[in-house]
């Protein structure tokens, strides 16, 4: 058996002349308004890719960087004992 689309009544505000030249537009090419609204939406998904979240991009710079915590830590325990004897480490 296939799988049933199943579908999610839903209302929008657009503004009037979208409206308008939606229903033209649906009725010039043979389909109801809904099914012209639901293409559209899905083009535009389908077109514009998702953006990541926050936290993958923060992880995506810091695997660029391949960040070594330790490095730091001891650059800046040397700047920080030499600041306080004057000594070159």
């Amino acid at each position: 058996m296939a799988d049933k689309v199943r579908f999610v009544k839903t209302t929008i505000s657009v503004p009037s002349e979208v409206f308008a030249r939606a229903t033209r537009r649906a009725k010039e090419l043979g389909t109801t308004r809904s099914a012209f609204f639901s293409n559209a939406v899905a083009r535009e998904l389908d077109a514009t890719p998702s953006s990541p979240s926050v936290i993958e991009r923060i992880n995506a710079v810091v695997d660029a960087v391949n960040d070594d915590t330790a490095a730091l830590v001891r650059e800046a325990a040397r700047r920080r004992l030499a600041e306080e004897d004057d000594t070159t480490w």
